[in-house]
C-alpha cells in the first residue's frame, strides 16, 4: 500500500495534522509555553528535501564506523556498539540519503539487539563476548533514535514499510518508558534500573534522553501516550536542573522531592558527554525557542572559549574541555542559533575523530543545513516544514488548502554495564 494511504487509514480519526515525504522530515519546531497543546500542531511542507549530509562526510564516516553488516562500530569503547550508535547511523544514512546502508544498519539492529522479548533494544553488543549482548537492558534514547529514523525514512522515502516496523516500537516506548510523575511526564532512561523500586534516588532521569525532534512525530503515529507532555517536560527540567558557576545542564538528575533535579546519587555528579547532545536534541528536530538553548550557549561561549564542557558539578570545578570537533559544532551551533553568530569554517569542515563525535558532528551540520542554514555560508533553507503549537502558521491559504485535500486526513539483566556517551 502507498505510504500516504497507508497513513492516512491509520491516522484519519487520531491527530489533526499533515505529512508529506520530504516535508515532514525536515520538520521545523517552534514551541508555544510548556502549556501549548499538542492539539493545535501544524505541518506545512514547501518542497522536497535534498541531503543535508553531503557524500564525502558520510563516506567517510560510514567507511570508518559502519562495518558492512550495519554495526556502528564505537572504536575507542573496544569496538563494541550501542542501540544509541544503531540510531546514529540509521539517521546519518538518511540524511546522505543512502537507503542501502540505511537498511543494512537496520538488519543488524533488528537482528542483533531486538531479541528482548518487547520491540525495545538491548543497549549494548560486545563482538568479542559470548553472548555478544552482553546488557539486555535497553537505553531510551537509542530506542527513540530508532524510531524517528524510521518514521523520517517513512516520509523521505515515501515507502510505508519503515512506519510498519516504527509501529510496535514507539508503542512500547510509550508503554514502557513515559512515566507519570507529580505534574511531569518522565522518560525513563531503560525499562529497568532507574525507578524507585530499583534506585534510591528514583526516580532518575537523563536530560539528553529527550530527543524533541522525535516526540511530534510519535504523537501523529500514536496519540494514545503524551508525548507532547514529556517534550514539553524536557525543557523545563532542563531549564530547572541548571547548576554550578557555569549553569550546566547535569547529565543524571534525581526527580526524589526532597533533592528535586539535584544530580542523582550513583551517578557521576557532572555535566559532560551525555549533557553535551541536549542543545543538539533541540536544534535537530527543529527550531525550539532560543531560551531553552540560551544557557549552553552562555556556558560554553559567552563565558567560555566555545568549547563545552566536562565539569564536576559537585565540587563545581572544570574536569577539561571537551575540545573534539563534534563537541565544539554543536556550541559554534547554538551561538547561530541563540546570537545569530555564523558556524567558522574549520567547524563546518567534517573530519572522522572518534565515533561518538563524529556522529554528533554530522547531526549538528545536518541540522544546521536544515533549520539553520544561515551559520552556514549565509544560506536560505532548501526546505522546511513549518510545526506551530497554537500560532498561526505562514503560507497562503490557499497552499494549505491545496495539502489538505492532496494529503490531510485528519527482562532485565545487571545494569552495571550501562554508561552510555562517556
Amino acid at each position: 500500500m502507498p505510504f500516504f494511504k497507508l497513513i492516512n487509514k491509520r491516522l484519519r480519526s487520531s491527530f489533526v495534522g499533515a505529512f508529506c515525504a520530504a516535508g515532514l522530515g525536515a520538520m521545523g519546531v517552534q514551541l508555544a509555553p510548556a502549556d501549548a497543546s499538542a492539539s493545535n500542531l501544524r505541518v506545512f511542507p514547501q518542497s522536497a528535501p535534498a541531503a543535508t549530509v553531503l557524500p564525502h562526510e558520510w563516506q567517510a564516516f560510514r567507511d570508518r564506523f559502519v562495518a558492512t553488516d550495519g554495526r556502528v562500530i564505537d572504536h575507542e569503547k573496544r569496538g563494541v556498539s550501542h542501540s544509541e550508535g544503531q540510531g546514529y547511523g540509521m539517521l546519518i544514512a538518511l540524511y546522505a540519503n543512502d537507503r542501502a546502508t540505511f537498511d543494512r544498519i537496520l538488519r543488524f539492529t533488528q537482528n542483533e539487539l531486538g531479541m528482548r522479548g518487547d520491540r525495545l533494544f538491548s543497549w549494548l553488543y560486545e563482538p568479542n563476548q559470548y553472548p555478544r549482548v552482553t546488557d539486555r537492558n535497553n537505553a531510551s534514547d537509542g530506542d527513540i533514535l530508532i524510531a524517528y529514523a524510521l518514521v523520517k525514512a517513512a516520509i523521505t522515502w515515501n515507502d510505508g514499510q519503515y512506519l510498519r516496523i516504527a509501529e510496535p516500537i514507539i508503542d512500547d516506548i510509550g508503554r514502557l518508558l513515559l512515566q507519570r510523575h507529580d505534574e511531569f511526564v518522565l522518560l525513563r532512561p531503560a525499562a529497568f534500573g532507574f525507578d524507585r523500586s530499583h534506585h534510591n534516588d528514583g526516580p532518575v532521569v537523563n536530560l539528553s534522553y529527550f530527543i524533541y525532534g522525535a516526540f511530534p512525530l510519535f504523537q501523529v503515529v500514536n496519540d494514545r501516550y503524551p508525548w507532547m507532555e514529556a517534550y514539553n517536560t524536557g525543557l523545563r527540567l532542563t531549564s530547572s536542573a541548571l547548576a554550578g558557576r557555569y549553569q550546566l545542564a547535569p547529565d543524571w538528575v534525581t526527580m526524589r522531592r526532597d533533592r528535586f533535579l539535584a544530580p542523582a546519587n550513583g551517578f557521576a555528579k557532572k555535566s559532560s558527554y551525555d549533557a553535551v547532545r541536549i542543545p543538539l536534541y533541540m536544534m535537530l528536530g527543529g527550531k525550539v525557542p532560543a531560551q531553552y538553548i540560551a544557557p549552553f550557549d552562555r556556558a560554553w561561549n559567552v563565558r567560555g572559549r566555545g568549547i563545552p564542557l566536562d565539569y564536576d558539578l559537585g565540587n563545581d570545578r572544570l574536569i577539561m574541555e571537551m575540545n573534539d570537533l563534534g563537541y565544539r559544532a554543536i556550541a559554534s551551533l547554538t551561538a547561530c542559533a541563540v546570537r545569530g553568530q555564523p558556524m567558522p569554517a574549520g567547524i563546518v569542515r567534517y573530519r572522522n575523530t572518534t565515533y561518538f563525535s563524529s556522529a554528533l558532528h554530522l547531526l549538528t551540520l545536518a541540522a544546521a543545513r536544515t533549520y539553520y542554514p544561515q551559520c552556514i555560508n549565509g544560506g536560505q533553507p532548501s526546505y522546511m516544514a513549518q510545526v506551530h503549537m497554537g500560532s498561526q502558521t505562514a503560507g497562503t491559504r490557499a497552499t494549505q488548502q491545496q495539502w489538505r485535500q492532496r494529503h490531510v486526513p485528519r527482562r532485565q539483566a545487571d545494569y552495571s554495564h550501562f554508561d552510555m556517551g562517556n
